[in-house]
C-alpha cells in the first residue's frame, strides 16, 4: 500500500485544504520527502501564474513543493463546481481518473509520503458514471473525514462514513474542525453524540479560527490539535 492519506470532507468549505496543509507541514518536520497532491479542483479562474487553483497553491507553499503544477493539480477547471458539471458546461473533458492515478503513483514513488486533498464530499461527480470515492478506491489510500460542528453535521458524517464502508474504504480517523471559542449546545455536544453514531475516533478537534492566514503559525496551531499514526 502506498504510504500516505487522503483527505476527504462531509461537503465543500469544511476545511480540507487548512488540514491538509497543516498535516502536510507537521510531517515534513518529520520525513524528509513529503508531497501534496488535489487531482480534482475547480475554482473562479487561475489563481497565479504558478497555480491555476488557490487550494493547491497552499498545498504546496505548506512544505515549499517544488512540482510542477500540471502533476500534483492535474485537472482544474474555472468554474466552482463539480468537476464533471465544471467540464459540461465549459465543453471541456471531464477527468480521466487514471491519468490522475498515474500521477499520484509517480509522486508516490519519488516521495516518501503523500497527502491527497479530494474535492468537495465524497460522491461529488468527476465524470457521468464516477465520482470521488471511485478515485479514492483506485488510490488505495486511507481516509481522513474533516467534518464541522454545524446542525446536520452528523447526518451528513454518516452518510459519508456509510458510503465509504460500502466500498470498502477504511476511515482513518475524524477531525471536527471550525469548533468555536463560545460553543452553543449542539456544537459542545457534537463530539459526543459523533462518537456515540460511529466507531472510529476523533483524532482532531480544530478551533475557528477567525482571521485565517495560511502560514506556519496557522499549520502548528491545527497540527497540535491532530493525534495521527502516520504508519
Amino acid at each position: 500500500m502506498t504510504s500516505g492519506i487522503f483527505v476527504v470532507g462531509t461537503d465543500t468549505d469544511v476545511g480540507k485544504t487548512l488540514i491538509s496543509s497543516s498535516l502536510a507541514w507537521k510531517l515534513s518536520k518529520k520525513i524528509k520527502k513529503v508531497v501534496v497532491m488535489k487531482p480534482f479542483a475547480t475554482g473562479p479562474g487561475v489563481y497565479s501564474k504558478n497555480f491555476r487553483s488557490k487550494d493547491v497553491s497552499i498545498l504546496a507553499s505548506s512544505i515549499n513543493l517544488q512540482e510542477n503544477d500540471y502533476e500534483i493539480n492535474p485537472y482544474y477547471y474555472q468554474l466552482a463546481c463539480s468537476p464533471y458539471m465544471a467540464a459540461s458546461i465549459l465543453k471541456q473533458e471531464p477527468p480521466n481518473l487514471h491519468h490522475a492515478l498515474r500521477n499520484l503513483t509517480r509522486l508516490s514513488k519519488k516521495y516518501d509520503y503523500i497527502i491527497v486533498e479530494g474535492i468537495g464530499g465524497v460522491l461529488v461527480p468527476l465524470t457521468k458514471t464516477k465520482t470521488l470515492i471511485d478515485f479514492i478506491k483506485l488510490s488505495n489510500l486511507e481516509v481522513i473525514l474533516v467534518t464541522t460542528p454545524k446542525v446536520g453535521t452528523i447526518n451528513h458524517t454518516l452518510l459519508t462514513i456509510n458510503e465509504c464502508t460500502r466500498n470498502n474504504i477504511t476511515i482513518k480517523g475524524i477531525i471536527i474542525n471550525r469548533m468555536p471559542k463560545k460553543k452553543n449546545t449542539i456544537e459542545s455536544q457534537t463530539p459526543k453524540y459523533l462518537k456515540l453514531f460511529t466507531n472510529i475516533p476523533i483524532i482532531g478537534i480544530v478551533p475557528e479560527i477567525v482571521s485565517l492566514n495560511y502560514n506556519t503559525k496557522t499549520f502548528n496551531t491545527v497540527s497540535k490539535r491532530i493525534r495521527i499514526d502516520y504508519t
